[in-house]
């Protein structure tokens, strides 16, 4: 299954292609690894603040805004702990939790595994929360472990009125050739 990825804005800190598509490198199973593992809300701390270093790296100590993606159930708990990693390394960005999805959604691996196409982004249901607190106007980054498809981090937009751009641990869009 070749990749339909559009998505050229995302900031990454590791990229891996799909293991379907050939052997993975180690350094490409290493961090396919962990991202799988940070989206645990119980992964160890110590492999948070790891993908959060890298990550951090990516912003360039501009002030911004850090906003945790929730997963296929509607949940940022795993999002959120690695964006505040990430605030943490990054003095100059605040981390803000304003995204639900009230409708849960297969997730991205199940529909791989199972060779169904990617969610469309409306389909994602991603809303900013009503009683979520004002965002400032500044650059703004979604954060998720991994990137498949590009079509979360297009739903995250959608709910920003067309604004921000990803965040990720792993970009897994790529296919062999690339």
């Amino acid at each position: 299954m070749h990749s339909t990825c559009t998505d050229r804005l995302t900031k990454a800190a590791k990229r891996y292609v799909s293991p379907g598509t050939r052997p993975l490198t180690t350094a490409e199973a290493e961090a396919r690894a962990l991202a799988q593992l940070i989206k645990d809300p119980a992964c160890d701390a110590d492999l948070v603040a790891a993908a959060a270093r890298e990550m951090a790296r990516l912003i360039d100590g501009e002030y911004c805004n850090l906003i945790p993606v929730p997963d296929h159930t509607g949940s940022t708990e795993a999002n959120a702990r690695l964006a505040c990693a990430i605030a943490y390394c990054a003095p100059h960005a605040e981390v803000f939790d304003v995204l639900t999805r009230p409708v849960e959604t297969e997730s991205a691996c199940e529909r791989h595994r199972k060779r169904l196409p990617p969610i469309r982004p409306e389909d994602h249901h991603i809303r900013r929360r009503a009683d979520g607190p004002l965002v400032p106007l500044r650059k703004t980054y979604f954060v998720d472990n991994v990137l498949t498809s590009g079509n979360t981090i297009a739903a995250c937009r959608l709910a920003f009125l067309g604004l921000g751009t990803g965040l990720v641990y792993a970009d897994a869009h790529h296919d062999a050739r690339n």
